[in-house]
């Protein structure tokens, strides 16, 4: 077991260095506060709760390791997995993971059916990460028009002069300020649904809704992230409209840091009352693998 987990050690010190100097180089700025604002914080925050996953299920993890015997398939599965994480296109969304992807494979070459588990939440992480990118690609133009006019129309109910045009808003702000906003695909919210998505997987792993609870408790839950992203557009653009650019900027950048998290929040509590409060407990009594 210990000289396992020095080669895993050592061979995952190797990929790091070797192959994903740039990601090191890279992470300073990124988790800067203007790295954060420039490419979003919410997938640090999935990555985070995969993490802490990880470790609440170390116990089963490592009896895994300590049990498992070297397989033949998982080591093929392993050496897949390295050169997926080698030889994939690189781009900054994705280094973090194809870094850990390499790292899962040396895991499965290792400890066999052990990663079982990590590659579960590795699963979830990525798919946090690809979700906005694809939603962007199919529907982000489309998307973002109907957001741009959904804003305008509530803007308009409730007293601000906005008006529309394709994906721009257009309005004069009290202050003076002659204000022009376009909504693009990203301001559409795809990757705060993805983080939604992420979060109710990582629960259906350890407290297990029915079926017939789980859907509609899903669809709840997406169409309430679908509308805190609304409610952070119309209260940016309000902001703008009765205090000026500044205003507008400051809710731009800052409301989603607040709405977003009490929602999930709020969820979480919803999503544990219906699995039965006094019932819930982080450890699985009927594994899913």
């Amino acid at each position: 077991m210990k000289i396992r987990l020095i080669i895993l050690s050592i061979a995952c010190l190797a990929i790091s260095v070797l192959l994903f100097g740039e990601l090191w180089a890279k992470l300073p700025q990124w988790l800067s506060l203007e790295g954060l604002q420039d490419h979003g914080v919410f997938h640090w925050g999935v990555l985070g709760l995969c993490m802490l996953w990880l470790w609440l299920k170390r116990k089963d993890i490592l009896s895994k390791m300590q049990t498992g015997r070297l397989s033949l398939a998982f080591m093929l599965v392993g050496v897949a997995l390295v050169a997926l994480s080698i030889f994939l296109p690189r781009s900054d969304d994705f280094l973090v993971f194809l870094m850990l992807l390499g790292w899962l494979g040396i895991f499965a070459i290792i400890f066999a059916r052990a990663c079982i588990i990590p590659s579960i939440l590795l699963a979830v992480y990525g798919f946090n990460i690809a979700f906005p990118i694809l939603m962007i690609g199919w529907v982000g133009e489309m998307s973002a028009i109907l957001m741009a006019n959904t804003v305008a129309a509530i803007e308009t109910k409730l007293g601000p002069m906005i008006t529309s045009e394709g994906v721009v808003l257009h309005s004069t702000s009290l202050t003076g300020d002659v204000i022009s906003i376009t909504i693009v695909p990203g301001c559409v919210g795809y990757a705060t649904i993805g983080v939604f998505i992420a979060l109710f997987t990582l629960m259906m792993l350890d407290i297990r809704l029915p079926l017939k609870k789980a859907w509609y408790i899903f669809l709840i839950g997406l169409a309430g992230t679908w509308l805190q992203n609304i409610i952070r557009l119309v209260v940016s653009v309000a902001a703008g409209y009765y205090w000026g650019l500044g205003a507008l900027e400051a809710m731009h950048y800052n409301t989603g840091y607040v709405i977003f998290p009490l929602w999930y929040a709020l969820f979480a509590y919803i999503y544990l009352r219906q699995a039965g409060w006094r019932r819930v407990s982080i450890k699985i009594t009927k594994p899913l693998w």
